[in-house]
């Protein structure tokens, strides 16, 4: 809206002559002739009152609903809550739900015309309503759930705010009400069967009622001590009702409070808790029906399915005080006024009241650990189980000792204010090659069927290898009557023996001089290719040991046979075709230089010769 100007400005004598002087007062005049008319407007707009430029909250818009906020000292959205007043010990109105008028024009930012009551014509409550439309005529009430926002469906805490006439016209009378005044009436309409099979029973045949095999998927009643109540039902209970399968009645359970309840049998008042003999009684857990005697179950006494050859049991009689002998039934036609004809027409009615802030979704009436192995605990103030009245709640850890551990590797590592800390950690290392894991008290565990994982206090370091095979590839250093040659169709490069003329080849080895145990042994091999079909004939096999010198000595002068006589590789290849042979073991020391030769004498083998096209060595620790 214009602000209202106070002060008109006039032309002043020497001013220069511009428009923006000449026009100066003109403006303000407008200025103040546009105020008068958005102030006509508003009232215009219909019989209503208003708090005019106001502080509100800078998200506020027109249709918000708003309280006042003492330390904010101005206008918030209202919200529809409760709060419990520990020095009265009973629940009141939040601050939040004193709502004193609606935002109907934003000024500023933070500025607003407040609606406060009255009638409003010709304004969109589109903005104002949560999930519904502006044009559904009918009573609305402040939201529980979106600050500043009316609702058309009643909630729990239902605060009056305003009749909606659907044509763009409201009434808007905000009315805040004690809600312990404000409550629900219930009336259903009970399932007068039991639930499953009945045993069948006469009049004066001493039996009593029962449910013989029951069922927990039909409607109607169970047993008392059925599974399904665990073990909830009051001392002298016959009968619980099977709300699991009354949806509508189970959804709205229980009354509160929990004496509010009346319940008819064929039009006539039944006995509730509180009577020398209740015939049933509700509870936070349940429907319980205390009567099982002929005609006293809660279906009628010729209810059409019933098992006739089952077991039933019988009522004892008992001595009154004079030592004369009664039964504990009541008589069923004195207590009904009914007759023996009118015994198979049972009917059941259900009547209760339920505080409407009481609901089930925004009261606890009820509090329990979800298991009986849970670690967290519910307690009365002097320590001992509870589920209801003033409760505190207690965490014994060591009830955590009975779970299983489970992999993973993020953990909970600590608790912030409002969150848990989570974060990774190692949950088992296995050494590679090259590597081992020790520690004190290290557990070893096998959680895969081929991998050692180890977890604890661990050092990792390097393994000792010097008991492990070595293996590497010699040096060509000579050859004497062998050719090099490459196969095209394999396009393989090899040391070919040609037949007919001796021939031989001569490496060299050097073994390291550290990280080797004693004593050592050797052996050679070699891959063999053949070029015709052929066994791989007796070969020349020496070698020549160079000892790591300490001090000046004299160079070895001899060969040694690796085998006595010539050594057979023992391969018979095809041309085309390779293979792998290894010479026996002989003896050598670390530190040592090794030349080896490897000969033929060019008779007894393949009429092509053969090749080599590949040599190395392994070294063991002599057993």
């Amino acid at each position: 809206m214009t602000p209202w100007e106070s002060l008109i400005r006039l032309i002043s004598d020497g001013e220069a002559v511009k428009a923006s002087v000449a026009n100066r007062a003109p403006t303000s005049l407008a200025n103040r002739t546009q105020y008068l008319y958005d102030r006509l407007q508003a009232i215009s707009a219909g019989e209503a009152l208003f708090l005019h430029y106001q502080k509100v909250e800078s998200d506020a818009a027109p249709g918000d609903l708003v309280y006042f906020d003492e330390t904010f000292n101005g206008y918030k959205k209202a919200l529809a809550a409760v709060e419990y007043n520990e020095s009265a010990g009973w629940f009141m109105l939040a601050d939040t739900a004193f709502v004193v008028g609606m935002v109907y024009q934003k000024t500023s930012n933070m500025t607003a015309h407040i609606l406060t009551a009255g009638s409003v014509r010709d304004f969109d409550l589109t903005n104002a309503i949560v999930n519904g439309s502006a044009t559904t005529p009918g009573p609305y009430f402040l939201s529980m759930q979106t600050p500043g926002k009316l609702t058309l469906q009643k909630p729990p805490i239902g605060i009056y705010m305003l009749y909606n006439r659907g044509d763009g016209t409201f009434h808007f009378m905000p009315t805040p009400r004690d809600l312990l005044e404000d409550h629900i009436h219930y009336r259903f309409e009970l399932y007068a069967k039991p639930a499953g099979l009945a045993n069948c029973i006469t009049r004066g045949d001493g039996q009593v009622h029962q449910v013989v095999a029951p069922d927990v998927n039909e409607s109607g009643w169970l047993p008392a001590d059925h599974p399904i109540f665990a073990g909830a039902a009051p001392d002298g209970a016959k009968f619980g009702y099977n709300l699991s399968k009354h949806g509508a009645l189970q959804r709205v359970w229980p009354p509160v409070p929990s004496s509010s309840y009346y319940m008819e049998q064929n039009g006539y008042g039944l006995m509730i808790a509180g009577s020398p003999r209740p015939t049933v009684i509700a509870d936070t857990a349940g429907l319980w029906w205390m009567e099982d005697c002929y005609g006293m179950a809660p279906w009628a006494p010729s209810y059409p399915e019933c098992e006739s050859s089952s077991s039933s049991q019988s009522f004892t009689p008992e001595s009154s005080s004079s030592g004369e002998p009664y039964f504990t039934c009541h008589t069923p036609l004195e207590y009904l006024g009914l007759d023996d004809s009118r015994l198979d027409e049972k009917t059941l009615v259900l009547w209760f009241s339920k505080m409407v802030y009481k609901t089930d979704p925004n009261v606890v009436t009820e509090l329990s650990p979800c298991s009986e192995d849970s670690p967290i605990l519910v307690l009365d103030c002097e320590g001992d189980p509870a589920i209801s009245g003033k409760l505190c709640l207690s965490l014994d850890l060591s009830l955590l000792d009975v779970l299983e551990p489970i992999d993973g590797y993020n953990v909970v590592k600590g608790f912030g204010a409002d969150t848990v800390q989570k974060g990774p950690i190692v949950e088992g290392l296995k050494a590679g090659t090259g590597a081992e894991i020790v520690g004190v008290g290290a557990e070893n565990v096998d959680w895969e069927l081929s991998d050692t994982f180890y977890r604890g206090k661990l050092q990792v370091q390097l393994r000792d290898t010097t008991g492990d095979p070595r293996e590497g590839e010699a040096n060509l250093v000579a050859m004497n009557d062998v050719l090099e040659d490459y196969d095209n169709t394999s396009k393989l490069f090899y040391l070919y023996f040609p037949a007919g003329r001796p021939s031989s080849v001569r490496g060299r080895i050097e073994v390291p001089r550290l990280g080797l145990s004693s004593p050592l042994q050797m052996k050679l091999w070699f891959w063999f290719v053949g070029r015709s079909s052929g066994a791989i004939p007796q070969l020349t096999a020496t070698y020549r040991r160079y000892p790591e010198p300490s001090s000046p000595q004299s160079l070895p002068s001899t060969d040694t046979d690796i085998v006595g006589g010539g050594w057979t590789p023992g391969l018979t290849l095809s041309s085309g075709q390779y293979a792998q042979a290894e010479t026996p073991f002989f003896d050598m020391v670390m530190g040592d230089t090794i030349f080896f030769t490897i000969g033929w004498s060019g008779t007894s083998g393949p009429t092509d010769g053969f090749g080599i096209m590949r040599f190395g060595y392994r070294i063991e620790v002599k057993p």
